[in-house]
C-alpha cells in the first residue's frame, strides 16, 4: 500500500469511498495532538483506504496501530481484503497489534482472515441514523407528534439559536454548560483543551440555545461529505419546560442540510437490546429515537497479533487500559490521552 501525503487528495479518496470523519486528515491530525501518529495509506488497485493511528508501547514493544471506522473500500468484500493489506503493511512498520473497526454492517462482513472478534470497541457499534430531506417542512412532519411539538414549544418560550465555529466565548458557555451536565449527570468529560483543539482542527458546528441570555443547552456536530455526526451534548434540567434540546437538535440537521450532507448520525446511545428498559442508555435512547432515525449496528472491532508474543503483551495491556477508562469513567473523572 502507498502513503497518502495530500490532505485534499486523501479526504477526496475516503469520501468516495464512503468513509466517516474518523478516517479524515483532520481527525488524524487532531490525534497527533494526543501523541498518536496518523499513518494513511492507500491502493488505487484494490479500491481501499485506511487511516491507521499509531501509538508506541511500553518497553520497546513495538506500536499498536488503530483503524477507527475502517479500512474504507466500496465494498464489504473490499473491506476485508483492505484489512488484509492494512496488516502487511502495519507489520513493516513495527506494529505488533492492529485493531480495525469498519463502519459496515454487522450482517455484510464476510470475515477477516487473521483476525478475531475484539471485545474492546472504541467508536459506538449501534447507532441511530437520520436520513436527511431536502425539504426541512417536510422533514418536520415526518416527525413524531410529541417532538414537533416541543420545536415549536421551544421557539414560543424565546429560546434562540446561535451557530458558531472554532473556539471562542460561545464555546467556553457550552464547555459550562457541559461540565454541569457531567457533575450531574456522573459522566466523563475532557479537559477544556481537548474541545478547544477539536473545533479549531475539525469542520465542527458549535449550536447553542439561549433562553433570556443564559445558556440553556448546546450540541457539537462534525460534517465530513455527506454525513454529519453528532458528538456532544449539553442542557440544563428542563424545569421551565423550555424544550430547547428539540431545537438543539433540530437546528443540527439544518445545519448539516445546509452544509450539504444528507445523513445525520446520532453517535451510539443505543442499548443492545432497546426494548430493555434497565439500561442505563434507555434515557438517551428514547430521546434520540424522536428524530426520527433508524439503528443501525456496525461490525464491531477485530484485533490481529502481527508480532505472535508482543502483540499478545500488547493486547493484555490494552485491555488493562480499557478496565481502567471504565472505571474512570463510572466515576465521571476525565478519561487519559
Amino acid at each position: 500500500m502507498q502513503e497518502a501525503r495530500s490532505s485534499g487528495e486523501w479526504n477526496a479518496r475516503v469520501r468516495a469511498l464512503g468513509g466517516s470523519f474518523p478516517q479524515s486528515w483532520e481527525w488524524g491530525e487532531f490525534r497527533r495532538r494526543l501523541g498518536w501518529r496518523p499513518l494513511r495509506l492507500y491502493d488505487p488497485e484494490a479500491g481501499a483506504a485506511a487511516q491507521v493511528l499509531l501509538r508506541e508501547l511500553p518497553a520497546g514493544l513495538g506500536y499498536f496501530g488503530y483503524v477507527p471506522y475502517g479500512p474504507v473500500a466500496a465494498t464489504a468484500g473490499g473491506v476485508c481484503k483492505a484489512a488484509s493489506l492494512v496488516g502487511e503493511a502495519a507489520r513493516e512498520r513495527g506494529v505488533v497489534l492492529l485493531k480495525v473497526e469498519p463502519r459496515i454492517p454487522e450482517s455484510d462482513i464476510p470475515g477477516l482472515e487473521g483476525f478475531f472478534r475484539s471485545p474492546e470497541t472504541v467508536q459506538p457499534r449501534i447507532t441511530m441514523l437520520v436520513d436527511i430531506l431536502e425539504d426541512p417542512e417536510e422533514q418536520l412532519r415526518r416527525l413524531p407528534k410529541d417532538t414537533r411539538y416541543g420545536i415549536r414549544r421551544s421557539k414560543r418560550e424565546g429560546v434562540e439559536l446561535a451557530v458558531s465555529t472554532g473556539p471562542g466565548e460561545e464555546l467556553e458557555d457550552f464547555l459550562q454548560l457541559l461540565e454541569q451536565t457531567s457533575d450531574r449527570q456522573r459522566f466523563a468529560i475532557r479537559p477544556r483543551s481537548y474541545y478547544r483543539d477539536f473545533m479549531r482542527d475539525l469542520p465542527a458546528y458549535l449550536i447553542l440555545a439561549r433562553h433570556e441570555g443564559r445558556a440553556v443547552a448546546g450540541a457539537i456536530i462534525v460534517i465530513f461529505g455527506e454525513e454529519a455526526y453528532y458528538l456532544f451534548g449539553a442542557s440544563i434540567p428542563d424545569r421551565q419546560n423550555l424544550y430547547a434540546p428539540y431545537l438543539v437538535q433540530w437546528e443540527n440537521m439544518n445545519v448539516a442540510r445546509r452544509a450539504g450532507a444528507v445523513r445525520y448520525d446520532m453517535w451510539g446511545g443505543v442499548p443492545g437490546d432497546p426494548e430493555d428498559r434497565s439500561h442505563p442508555l434507555w434515557g438517551v435512547y428514547q430521546f434520540k429515537k424522536k428524530f426520527g432515525g433508524r439503528i443501525e449496528k456496525f461490525a464491531g472491532a477485530y484485533d490481529r497479533d502481527l508480532a505472535r508474543l508482543r502483540g499478545r503483551l500488547a493486547r493484555t495491556g490494552l485491555r488493562g487500559y480499557a478496565a481502567l477508562r471504565r472505571l474512570r469513567a463510572r466515576n465521571a473523572l476525565p478519561p487519559a490521552d
